[in-house]
């Protein structure tokens, strides 16, 4: 609880630096004949606080985080047997990894080291270059990314080339975004249903559409079609349909949905119904089609959940989708007068931080981050 507090209490200060960091810049408007004076944010204390949690990703025990011995496992096997990558249920992308690692190193840290610095380096690049809000985005990336940073480093890696594969999309470039897919799939096999990515601006997001789908989902739930489709496009993880996995972490799952749910309505209604520009990003896909990709993109973080009371893990594929939330989220709050959004900010952040600290308390075994241990101790 104490390793907890302090890492929010760290969290809150940077993120409030960030958010007094804004510097005044003049800039002359077209004509050149007056100035106008805006904020711009240099996001010195977002790079800062990203690269320390860089290094406690980096330099953890191996008792941080629900995988991380597995991934020592994993590392130690494959340099020390030529077949095993033959037999082992790891993605190419990672073993290759691995094997390149283990060409500089025989100690099992090293993966840890390597792989936590490119995708915290990816994710740094991300948020410079998108988020609008450098101080919320810290915030949303600690409640939403650190934790899972810590865990799931198959998984991270995915994401990380996901949101490169964003970006192509967003600026049109869709050989390169798919070139960005296929690597996150090497790295993890579930980026596969990110194959849809690039066309998902293209796809009119309306409100039968929404319903029709969440009615689907619901049906799925409900019968066993949705097993069946799982082991048909990924049997690898036919484990999972069984045992532990199946109807438990209602709670969990309860939770995430309502607080997917509540995100989904707060930008949809700015960007939907308000229709306001500036939520949109600088990029060459226009305003609409932007608000088409994003409005899929959280629809899918809320209404996928519902899978996770037939699937618990499923949570672990809506991962994807609520890393998308760190530039959202502050990108969307933009849109409301400075007083709102400060109320707005303060429930986000004290609704996930009341909820880490209550599940610390009563479920500490859904999170394995705290107390953290460095790798030396």
């Amino acid at each position: 609880m104490r390793d907890l507090l302090l890492i929010i209490a760290f969290v809150l200060i940077m993120a409030y630096l960030q958010a007094k960091s804004s510097k005044k810049i003049l800039r002359y408007n077209s004509k050149l004949t007056s100035t106008q004076t805006e904020k711009k944010d240099n996001g010195i204390y977002m790079i800062i606080t990203l690269i320390i949690m860089m290094a406690l990703a980096m330099f953890r025990g191996i008792s941080v985080g629900s995988d991380t011995d597995e991934y020592h496992r994993i590392f130690i096997n494959i340099i020390s047997n030529p077949d095993y990558a033959n037999v082992t249920r790891y993605e190419t992308g990672y073993i290759f990894l691995n094997k390149l690692v283990g060409k500089f190193t025989s100690n099992s840290q090293g993966i840890i080291i390597v792989t936590s610095f490119i995708y915290y380096s990816i994710f740094i690049w991300f948020i410079k270059k998108h988020s609008k809000n450098y101080a919320l985005s810290i915030i949303i990336f600690y409640f939403f990314i650190f934790g899972a940073s810590l865990t799931m480093i198959r998984q991270e890696l995915a994401m990380a080339f996901l949101l490169i594969a964003y970006d192509r999309v967003l600026n049109k470039k869709t050989i390169s975004a798919y070139f960005w897919i296929v690597i996150a799939f090497l790295f993890h096999s579930s980026a596969i249903i990110f194959v849809v990515m690039p066309i998902l601006p293209y796809i009119k997001f309306n409100n039968f559409m929404a319903i029709f789908l969440t009615i689907i989902v619901i049906i799925l739930t409900a019968t066993n079609l949705l097993f069946r489709i799982f082991n048909i496009i990924a049997p690898q993880y036919s484990h999972y349909f069984g045992g532990h996995y199946v109807g438990t972490g209602a709670l969990a799952i309860t939770y995430q949905f309502l607080r997917n749910a509540v995100f989904f309505i707060l930008i949809y209604l700015v960007i939907y119904k308000i229709k306001d520009n500036r939520v949109c990003g600088i990029s060459r896909l226009n305003c609409g089609l932007q608000n088409n990709f994003v409005l899929w993109l959280i629809f899918i973080s809320a209404v996928g959940l519902i899978f996770g009371y037939r699937i618990n893990l499923i949570d672990r594929i809506i991962t994807y989708f609520n890393t998308f939330y760190i530039i959202f989220i502050p990108n969307v709050l933009k849109k409301y007068d400075k007083n709102s959004k400060k109320v707005l900010t303060f429930l986000i952040v004290l609704i996930m931080t009341a909820y880490m600290i209550v599940a610390q308390i009563y479920r500490p075994e859904w999170n394995t981050i705290f107390p953290y241990q460095f790798f030396w101790q």
